[in-house]
């Protein structure tokens, strides 16, 4: 082999290279784009919540709250623990009972105690705490707990819906005259003028959870 031709050979093994290379790239294969990702609703990323440790936390859904005018709302709100404990008495005797918030259903309110704060000159200012409550679990099961819901933080609920922001309560001041009437409007007690099963109209009757 004369030098001529050795000296070709790698230039024909370069254009070799060049033409290998420019095949590879125009018959590659595309690569598949990513999806998208969904974008998250405002609304759901103030409901997250993290415990201690920095896990998520999803807050109570409550389905209906019942006022006692038969009104009703649905929204969502975030409970201040995981659960709660409380007495009840069955078949004549006293158990503690301990249920967390998801085994919880329905909260029923059947009476209100009035608490008398202070005289004034149009009357006796009353307070009216929730006192006999009745509560399903969602296994159908029904406690009654004769104490109230101040231990249960459940005097005042905020809850949010399509409409914005609301503050309920469940229970109501309330002033007697000195004629024996009410400023709500609402009859005397019967029995124990102390404790009455009817409520004023813009009062928690019933919380229901999903």
């Amino acid at each position: 082999m004369d030098r001529d031709q050795f000296m070709i050979c790698p230039n024909r093994f370069r254009v070799f290279l060049l033409l290998f290379f420019a095949a590879n790239i125009l018959f590659a294969q595309p690569k598949a784009p990513q999806e998208p990702t969904s974008p998250k609703i405002p609304g759901e990323q103030r409901l997250e919540e993290r415990n201690v440790r920095g896990e998520v936390t999803e807050a109570n859904v409550i389905r209906t709250i019942t006022l006692c005018d038969g009104r009703t709302l649905r929204g969502q709100t975030k409970e201040q623990n995981d659960g709660f404990s409380f007495l009840h008495t069955k078949d004549g005797i006293e158990y503690k009972k301990q249920l967390k918030w998801s085994e919880v259903q329905m909260i029923k309110i059947d009476s209100w105690e009035l608490k008398q704060k202070k005289e004034e000159k149009k009357g006796i200012t009353y307070e009216a705490l929730p006192k006999k409550i009745r509560i399903r679990t969602k296994q159908g099961e029904f406690f009654y707990k004769e104490s109230g819901l101040a231990d249960l933080k459940l005097l005042s609920l905020s809850i949010e819906n399509q409409n914005g922001v609301a503050t309920v309560y469940s229970y109501w001041v309330d002033l007697l005259y000195p004629n024996q009437t009410w400023y709500s409007g609402l009859p005397n007690p019967k029995g124990d003028k102390l404790v009455r099963e009817d409520c004023y109209k813009d009062v928690v009757r019933m919380i229901e959870w999903e």
